[in-house]
């Protein structure tokens, strides 16, 4: 039994060192394919010189960034944020946007997926059950995941903007400024849930007509 014992013990040894030494090589082999592709985006962009593909790389790259910052203050909370992981999806579906625009040229439109303005759309819906009515104009505040989601989404606006002239001279897919258009949304709406979750009261703009009814009143 004894030396049963200790052929299943090195039998076990053996078998965990090669499944280690594989899954290193497999996250060196995963490390050097995005060192590559990281590479390869960075030469083409050194490439680019058409200010209007340079002015909507810039937009998509900030916006995935401050997305990403957005993520980072809600993984931070005290509270659950149940949208993290749609965030980190919407940064991968820029990743891809911004390669699009990338290799955007005459005559070759890329296109873009409508399953991705659709997901967003259910996503929309399901929040915004949750959530009352929408006041007429919510100043940004609420909170740091909240606060950074309302900056993503105005400058997700100035994406949807920057990517209109690619859309209009053929080169990319309207689809993806009707994505960016949603996911406008989509950002406000969660900037509300973030606010919601974080137990911190909806900042909304009141006319300066009804405060000065208010302080009469008082």
């Amino acid at each position: 039994m004894e030396i049963a014992r200790n052929v299943w013990k090195k039998f076990f040894i053996v078998c965990k060192t090669n499944v280690q030494a594989s899954l290193v090589r497999q996250r060196c082999s995963d490390a050097s394919k995005i060192n590559e592709a990281v590479s390869q985006l960075s030469y083409l962009e050194s490439q680019v010189t058409d200010d209007k593909i340079h002015t909507a790389l810039g937009a998509t790259e900030e916006l995935s960034s401050y997305i990403g910052l957005a993520r980072e203050f809600a993984n931070e909370s005290k509270e659950e944020h149940p949208y993290v992981d749609k965030l980190k999806r919407v940064q991968m579906i820029l990743f891809d946007l911004h390669y699009a625009i990338l290799k955007a040229s005459p005559g070759e439109r890329k296109t873009f997926e409508r399953n991705h303005t659709k997901d967003l759309e259910e996503w929309i819906e399901k929040y915004s059950k949750q959530l009352p009515p929408p006041e007429d104009y919510i100043i940004p505040g609420g909170g740091k995941a909240c606060s950074s989601l309302h900056i993503a989404r105005t400058i997700c606006k100035r994406a949807e903007h920057s990517i209109a002239p690619l859309v209009s001279d053929g080169i990319l897919d309207r689809e993806a400024q009707i994505y960016l258009k949603r996911l406008s949304d989509f950002l406000l709406t969660t900037s509300r849930i973030a606010a919601k979750c974080d137990k911190r009261t909806e900042n909304i703009y009141i006319p300066r007509a009804e405060v000065s009814k208010e302080d009469c009143s008082n």
